[in-house]
């Protein structure tokens, strides 16, 4: 049994026999063909050579999701029969899809992992590899009556406790864990705000304007919002329905220091610097591409480019920073984005993601600002201590310090 699956969630896949029943050798013989026969074939180097010659861009567009195509395979799948996954994640679990958009935009799923734990996916079906955003869900700590007995009946009939303890499956609407941050590039952006103020270090309280390009699931703003408590956050987002399924599927709201602008950034950042009116402490990029055909997928060629980036540098304070999530597979590409940040920021610093492609530059206007490792990781702290306030929910799993101590000097 063969499976074929590149995604950063998992997702169900079908084997070449599974295809064959379902829709027949000669109907499909173009897909059934590009299958693997044996793992000797799956194996070699030969086989991918043709497999991507032969689909090109679109190569991991044809084998579906066992969701579209459960109808077909019940008639085929035994009871007994087991059903692979091939993950890069470790979030394999109960599944449940929560809400499909009608216009066929995203789906909002809900995932139960290893840890017992359940998140909240949004996966924007023009990119299915990619889960956009994610949020932990919290557990009720509320336990009604009617569970209680149920669990008492569940022990009586021999059941293990294990299981008749698990947490009912997640519903629309529950609380979503604010300070849970699932991307160790986003986790590394909030970790380069202490760039704003290295002598005396950026506090919880300490008043500064951001402003981030893209909104998603909106868990990078809310936690920023939510944690400093002077910020001031502006998000710009270019697809409203974006804003709404923030907002119903992953309780982001906005107040007076929060707010969302729904326009093109790059439109927006240009008429904004032109105007010289407002200037910005904080600027962010967290915008991914949607041309997949490109070596670059956050964020779009444009927002790195020269003329555009002389806009991002006339928007920022004196002793602002500018943070920009890169991910770039193409080596070419991303030196090209690196030199032409170089010739406008003089001081860029680098945190290279382990296990990701992405890569956060943090940029500024002088050299003056200049900080050592041993000043970083002390600012780290000082931080991460002033945000870990009595009451307040921490993730423990999010070492701030520990987020800047591979950052080096570009």
């Amino acid at each position: 049994m063969y499976v074929l699956t590149c995604r950063a969630a998992p997702r169900e896949t079908f084997t070449y026999e599974t295809r064959k029943k379902c829709w027949g050798e000669k109907k499909h013989s173009l897909k059934m063909n590009l299958l693997p026969k044996s793992s000797k074939e799956f194996s070699s180097a030969e086989y991918w050579e043709t497999f991507f010659k032969k689909r090109g861009a679109s190569a991991f567009e044809w084998y579906g999701a066992y969701v579209d195509h459960c109808a077909v395979l019940h008639k085929y799948i035994k009871p007994k029969d087991k059903v692979p996954f091939l993950s890069v994640g470790g979030d394999i679990g109960v599944r449940t899809v929560q809400y499909r958009d009608m216009s066929g935009e995203y789906v909002i799923e809900d995932v139960k992992g290893e840890d017992g734990n359940y998140f909240r996916h949004l996966v924007f079906l023009s990119n299915v590899n990619v889960v956009q955003s994610e949020a932990k869900l919290l557990h009720s700590a509320s336990k009604s009556v009617s569970s209680q007995k149920k669990k008492k009946k569940d022990k009586r009939r021999g059941r293990p406790c294990s299981e008749a303890e698990k947490t009912p499956d997640p519903k629309p609407g529950q609380a979503v864990d604010k300070s849970y941050l699932c991307c160790d590039h986003h986790r590394a952006m909030i970790a380069g705000l202490v760039l704003l103020n290295k002598k005396s270090g950026l506090l919880a309280d300490t008043l500064f304007s951001l402003l981030v390009v893209g909104l998603g699931g909106g868990s990078l703003p809310s936690f920023i919002h939510d944690y400093f408590s002077q910020s001031t956050v502006d998000a710009i987002e270019i697809d409203p329905v974006v804003l709404e399924m923030a907002t119903t599927w992953f309780e982001f709201s906005q107040d007076d220091r929060m707010k969302v602008i729904l326009a093109d950034g790059l439109k927006y950042i240009s008429t904004l610097a032109d105007s010289g009116t407002v200037t910005y402490d904080v600027v962010m990029f967290d915008v991914d591409n949607k041309d997949t055909t490109l070596g670059m997928s956050c964020p779009p060629p444009a927002f790195v480019d020269d003329l555009f980036l002389q806009k991002v540098r006339k928007l920022l304070a004196p002793q602002g920073l500018f943070i920009l999530n890169l991910v770039c597979r193409d080596r070419t590409l991303k030196d090209k984005v690196i030199v032409a940040i170089k010739k406008l920021f003089p001081l860029v610093y680098l945190r290279k993601i382990e296990g990701e492609v992405n890569e956060i530059l943090y940029c500024q206007l002088t050299t003056e600002l200049k900080a050592g490792s041993k000043d970083l990781l002390e600012a780290g702290r000082t931080l991460e201590n002033a945000l870990k306030k009595p009451g307040r929910h921490w993730d423990q799993t999010y070492n701030l310090a520990e987020m800047l101590k591979k950052v080096t000097i570009v």
